[in-house]
């Protein structure tokens, strides 16, 4: 990686047994940047896993004091994520944001994201990340729900637009994110479109 993923720790402290975030840093940085250091920032992530991309965003995003980023993940004790298997991701991320330092900022929500997200404050959000379930109904919902707790101005990131495991487009995040794309034009700002996807709030 070229951001270093945290100025308190060195990679081998954290425990991680897949990186999927690494590949998108540069883009992040861009469309993330005019945040970076600011107070009171407010970041959202659906899906978090073992926390890879909040490290990244504790050293080099919410480095403010005041910053803070809420994770909502159900953190199965044994479930799938991607295509394999994994037991007690949990344990791996609260270790991660630790080792972090970044304890005081992180809020893990342990909840599915179609419960959680109903439960916090409309517009609070200046960034919000998509990266949950692939199921195309799920990352449909999961749009709905967060780009009304982004502010104006915001950007929404949705993960795995180019994901293309299985054959059943019902399966994968692209069917979804293409419907929201369509049904929310004009409220919004297309920033980039590729195996990522990020929007500007108007």
């Amino acid at each position: 990686m070229s951001d270093p993923l945290s100025k308190h720790a060195v990679m081998e402290d954290y425990r991680y047994t897949a990186d999927w975030f690494g590949a998108h840093i540069h883009n992040w940085r861009n469309w993330l940047g005019e945040l970076a250091g600011k107070p009171d920032v407010r970041f959202l992530e659906v899906g978090s896993y073992e926390g890879r991309a909040v490290v990244w965003l504790l050293a080099n995003i919410l480095t403010h004091e005041n910053a803070s980023i809420d994770c909502v993940d159900p953190f199965l004790e044994d479930g799938f994520y991607g295509l394999g298997r994994t037991r007690n991701y949990e344990e791996r991320f609260d270790h991660n944001v630790k080792t972090a330092l970044g304890t005081k900022k992180v809020r893990k929500i342990k909840l599915p994201s179609y419960e959680a997200l109903r439960k916090l404050q409309p517009c609070s959000y200046h960034a919000i990340y998509i990266d949950g379930s692939h199921n195309a109904a799920d990352v449909l919902e999961d749009a709905v729900l967060a780009f009304r707790l982004l502010r104006p101005n915001g950007i929404m990131i949705f993960d795995d637009y180019g994901w293309a495991e299985f054959s059943d487009p019902w399966l994968m995040p692209r069917i979804a994110i293409d419907s929201f794309l369509h049904i929310y034009r004009g409220k919004y700002e297309l920033v980039a479109h590729g195996y990522q996807v990020a929007v500007r709030k108007r």
